[in-house]
Order: C-alpha cells, then sequence, then structure tokens
C-alpha cells in the first residue's frame, strides 16, 4: 500500500496591509494582550504578583517533577536515536545540493551564544561549589549517619552539624566508620558535585534545544512549511494547524519565548551588575549582608543599557548585529578559558575533565531517570535544581530552538546534534571544570578562606578572580568579563525578539518590513524583565518562567513524536520508491 505524500503546505492568515502587514494578526495581537496583561497585573501590585508567582512555581515543581524529567529524557532520546540510525542520521535539513549559510565557527558562535552563554558564566563556578556543599550523595550520606546514630542509640540534638557530630563520636569510638561516605565541603564530594553540573549543563538541556530545532528546521526546510511550532505539530494534526489550534500553539510558543529569555537576562543581569560592583566598588550597586547581591536600582540600568543595545542589534538582522556579536564573544570565551587554563587549577582540571566526563556517561541512564519524592530532602533538592534546570531549558527551547533552525538550513541531521548537542555539552563540561575546578581548589587549599562560598551566585566567579589576581589585574580581568557578559546578553536579546517577530509572522520575518514591531517586542521585553525584578528579583521571574513551561512541556513531547513520524514515513517512501 502506497503512502500518501506528506503535507507540503501550511497555510497561516497574515495581513496583507496596515500595522500588521506580513503578520499573523490572530498570533501577535493576543501575544501582545497577554504580555500586556502580566505586564499591567505586575506592576499594580509587585509584592503580592511576587508571592503568587512564587506560589503557583512551588505547587507546579512539586506536582511535575515526574513529568519535567520524564519528558527531557524523552527528548534526549529521540535526538539520539535519529542522529544514530543511520537512514534518519543522514537527511538534510535543506535541498540537495544547498551549502550551510553560515561557516561553521560563525554557526557554533551564534549558537552557543544565543543558547548558553549567560548561565555558563553565571553557573561556571557557582554550580559545582554549590554542588560541592550540597548534593544527592552528600543528603544519602547525612541519612547513613542518621540511621547509624539511630541504631547505637545516639541521640543528635535538633540543629546540628550531622557531620561534625559523625566525626567527634567516630574520634570517640562510639561508631564504626562509614565506607564510602561524602562529606560536604570536602575532597569526597566533588565526584558527586560534577555529576549534577554535568547532568544540567549537557545532553538533557542541549537535547531540549536542539529537538525544536530539528523538528522546525526538517519541516520547514524538506516541507516548504511555515519556520514556526505549529508546523513541528504538522505530521500528526495535518491541516487543522492552519486554524485557531495553531495560533494558540503559536501564541503559547511567543509567551514561552519570551519569559524563557527574561529568566537568562535576568541572570544576565544580575552577574552584569556584581561585575561593575567590583569594578568600580560603588557601594549602591549591591545590597549589604551576609551574601551580598545587586540593587534593583543596578538591575533596571543595567536592563535599560542592554536593552538599548539588543533592540539596535535586532534591527540589522541575523546575518550583521548578530552574527558580529556571536563571534567576538566566542573570542573573548576562549579568550576567558584560555586564562583558567594557563593560570588555573590546570591539572586538577583536567582530571576532573576526564573522570567526570566517563563517570556522567555511566551513570547518565540513572541520573536522567532517578526521581526522587519531593516531600524528603532529596525530592527537594531535585525540585530545586533538576527540575528547575528542566523548565528552564524547555521555557528557553522554544527561543533556541527556532534561532537554531533559522540559522542551520542545509545540514544534516546528525550534523546538528553533534553540532548541537554533543559539541556544546562539551564545552561546558570544560568550562565547569576548568573555572570551577579552579574555584573548588582554591577553596580545598584554604586560599580562598570561604570567601567563594560565602558569595552570591553571580559574585563567585569575581571573587575567584579577585582571589587569583591582583586588585589591577583583577579590576582588568572583570571589565573583560563584564564585557562579555554584555555581548552575550545583547546577543540573547536581540535574538529572542527576531523569533518571536519570526512566530508572529508565520515564519517569513525580515526586519527591513518589520522593523516597529522589533521596537513593540524589545519595549516589551524590558517591561516583562523590570516589572519582574520590581516584583521579587530573579526569582520572581524563575517563577513566572516555570509557570510558563507546563502546557509547552507537553508541545515539545508532540514535536517528538511527529518528527518520528515524518521521517519513518519517509523512510518507508524512499523505500517504496526505491523497489518501484
Amino acid at each position: 500500500m502506497s503512502i500518501p505524500p506528506p503535507l507540503s503546505e501550511l497555510k497561516i492568515n497574515k495581513k496583507e496591509s496596515g500595522f500588521y502587514e506580513g503578520f499573523s494578526q490572530t498570533v501577535a495581537l493576543p501575544a501582545k494582550v497577554l504580555i500586556a496583561l502580566i505586564v499591567i497585573w505586575a506592576a499594580m501590585d509587585p509584592q503580592r504578583a511576587g508571592q503568587v508567582l512564587s506560589d503557583i512555581q512551588n505547587w507546579s515543581l512539586e506536582h511535575f517533577n515526574t513529568y519535567y524529567i520524564y519528558a527531557v529524557a524523552f527528548y534526549v532520546g529521540v535526538c539520539l536515536f535519529i542522529a544514530l540510525f543511520p537512514p534518519f542520521g543522514k537527511v538534510k535539513l535543506g535541498t540537495p545540493d544547498g551549502k550551510p549559510e553560515f561557516s561553521d565557527f560563525s554557526w557554533f558562535s551564534m549558537m552557543f551564544g544565543a543558547g548558553i552563554g549567560i548561565g555558563m558564566l553565571g553557573y561556571a563556578a557557582a554550580e559545582p561549589i554549590w554542588h560541592l556543599g550540597n548534593n544527592p550523595e552528600i543528603i544519602m550520606s547525612k541519612d547513613a549517619i542518621k540511621a547509624l546514630f539511630a541504631s547505637s542509640n545516639i541521640a543528635l540534638a535538633e540543629g546540628a552539624d550531622v557531620f561534625a557530630e559523625y566525626q567527634k563520636q567516630l574520634a570517640a569510638g562510639s561508631i564504626a566508620a562509614i565506607d564510602g561516605l561524602v562529606i560536604p565541603k570536602t575532597e569526597s564530594a566533588v565526584r558527586s558535585a560534577y555529576h549534577y553540573a554535568f547532568l544540567h549543563w549537557g545532553l538533557g538541556t542541549w537535547a531540549t534545544y536542539s529537538l525544536v530545532g530539528i523538528s522546525l528546521a526538517f519541516f520547514a526546510y524538506r516541507r516548504n512549511l511555515p519556520l514556526t511550532i505549529r508546523s513541528g505539530l504538522s505530521s500528526l494534526f495535518g491541516r487543522s494547524m492552519e486554524g485557531p489550534w495553531g495560533s494558540v500553539v503559536d501564541i503559547a510558543a511567543v509567551l514561552s519565548t519570551l519569559l524563557g529569555i527574561s529568566q537568562t537576562i535576568g541572570l544576565g543581569l544580575n552577574a552584569f551588575a556584581s561585575g561593575l560592583h567590583n569594578i568600580t566598588g560603588a557601594e549602591w550597586l549591591m545590597t549589604t549582608g551576609e551574601a551580598p547581591g545587586p540593587t534593583t536600582g543596578a538591575l533596571l540600568l543595567s536592563l535599560a543599557v542592554v536593552m538599548l543595545l539588543s533592540t539596535g542589534s535586532a534591527l540589522s538582522g541575523v546575518g550583521r548585529g548578530i552574527k558580529w556579536l556571536s563571534n567576538t564573544n566566542m573570542v573573548l570565551s576562549f579568550s576567558l578559558l584560555t586564562f583558567f587554563l594557563i593560570f588555573g587549577a590546570t591539572m586538577f582540571a583536567f582530571e576532573l575533565l576526564g573522570k567526570g566526563i566517563f563517570s556522567y556517561i555511566i551513570h547518565l541512564p540513572a541520573l536522567t531517570l532517578t526521581v526522587w519524592d519531593p516531600s524528603t530532602e532529596l525530592g527537594g533538592w531535585q525540585t530545586g535544581w533538576s527540575v528547575f534546570f528542566w523548565a528552564w531549558a524547555i521555557a528557553f527551547g522554544t527561543f533556541v530552538g527556532i534561532f537554531l533552525a533559522r540559522i542551520s538550513k542545509n545540514r544534516t541531521i546528525r550534523e546538528f546534534v553533534v553540532g548541537a548537542i554533543v559539541a556544546p555539552s562539551i564545552m561546558c563540561f570544560i568550562w565547569f571544570t576548568f573555572v570551577g575546578g579552579t574555584a573548588i581548589d582554591l577553596e580545598l587549599s584554604g586560599a580562598a578562606e570561604g570567601r567563594i562560598f560565602g558569595s552570591n551566585l553571580t559574585y563567585q566567579l569575581y571573587e575567584v578572580i579577585n582571589i587569583m589576581l591582583s586588585p589591577v589585574l583583577a579590576t582588568l580581568m572583570s571589565i573583560m568579563i563584564v564585557i562579555l557578559l554584555l555581548t552575550y546578553l545583547v546577543t540573547s536579546a536581540d535574538s529572542a525578539i527576531l523569533v518571536i517577530n519570526t512566530i508572529n509572522s508565520g515564519g517569513e520575518y525580515s526586519p527591513k518590513t518589520g522593523q516597529k514591531h522589533i521596537l513593540i517586542w524589545g519595549i516589551a521585553l524590558t517591561a516583562v524583565v523590570g516589572v519582574l525584578l520590581l516584583a521579587g528579583g530573579l526569582r520572581a521571574i524563575q517563577s513566572a518562567m516555570i509557570v510558563g513551561t507546563i502546557p509547552f512541556t507537553a508541545v515539545l513531547i508532540l514535536m517528538g513524536v511527529g518528527l518520528l513520524k515524518a521521517l519513518i514515513r519517509d523512510n518507508m517512501r524512499n523505500k517504496q520508491s526505491g523497489s518501484s
């Protein structure tokens, strides 16, 4: 029985004149209204809005932890399968004789800059340091000590340091040593710290981005369908995606993109303002307390600078502003990495990298599929770290996926997976071992004297620099990091604006015909980040992002199923054609 030809046309109603000329008003207008309502609601009562968002976030993470974990496992499985299965891996996302629009270096630079550059700078030192103090293996070690105490009739005072009491009882001869304990902030916790750092910045995150990218590139460049999210569902729902349901999917994609990039920009603004404080020492830039963080005023000023630059870059298009910025931040990134390669804990980092990758691969199935009860301490850790990261990747994946598809025409699926999943994962591992490994070495050796442990997340990289270098050199290095952050922020923001307009225009957006829409969405993104900062800072932004990912997680699952169905049917058509 012959297989019918695939759908090669998906009509999206667009205005032929007026303000929305070239745009789908049924997508663009409702998306703007929803964003406006969010901004107005948060602006009217920031504190109440922040509390509501936080409550919804806590509820969603507690009840959807299994949903997020297995969804990301599915994304990884689909991407690896289609790359490794020969008939699928060699499929070209374009025409048979087509050539990629961008060089490999520019392609990788744009992909990396838009995809994860800000998060990498923010977390490269901070996450390994954090996991060194607390991770699931440390929690399980704590539980083992408590069980031993209970069996030995040793009372543990409420709030007591379990590990300190263990050492005390061990020295007194009251108990026998427990083999394989992982003690926080010691060498025994280093391996497990990197288990979870690699988990969050490895295949799971990049597969989420790439599933969207491969799906859209396949349907856009092989089926000639619009470069927008609804096309990724066309093999499942056919022409029904031309109507209201298709518009609903694209509106959800716009909201997901805006909220996902808001989280990334919020993190970058915190790191940017922290860097300005490290350079200038201006007191108004930072709050006071045990772990000072950027003030709201510093964040809003940084936001204004970033959005002015990013909107201007977006007006110039992908081939000019975004490409130039991406190449620049890649050069600066390698310069910073080279500094840590030469002057950091080099041999320690190489050991971490080799052992860490091997251990990550061996433990990947368990790391990916294990789900703990969110009411337990282990489940609370997983909810606050892994589930949060997966929600962030899903929200951010809409934007990154469309952007990856936009710049990846005429590359094969296998090439896409290697370039957009494997290579970036390895690059993140290198960053986390050389930057984070240096931070860990400084703390374990005593050189840092707890200064890195005591800093807030976005200041820890600067604290590492301050410890390693003289004040003058530390200031110069901080200036380079701030410039690098600025290029990442601008690249991410202007790419997101272009992606939003691509969705709103049914995949056929051109900056030359839609510059007013660039300005509108630049203002909208600025307003969303600004009011959420007022409503509770980075935590409020995180809450809003997570709330928006719940339905879109299912959309990505359907995109994976739809891509598999399309590839299988194409392969069957090719076999029938070859035998006839």
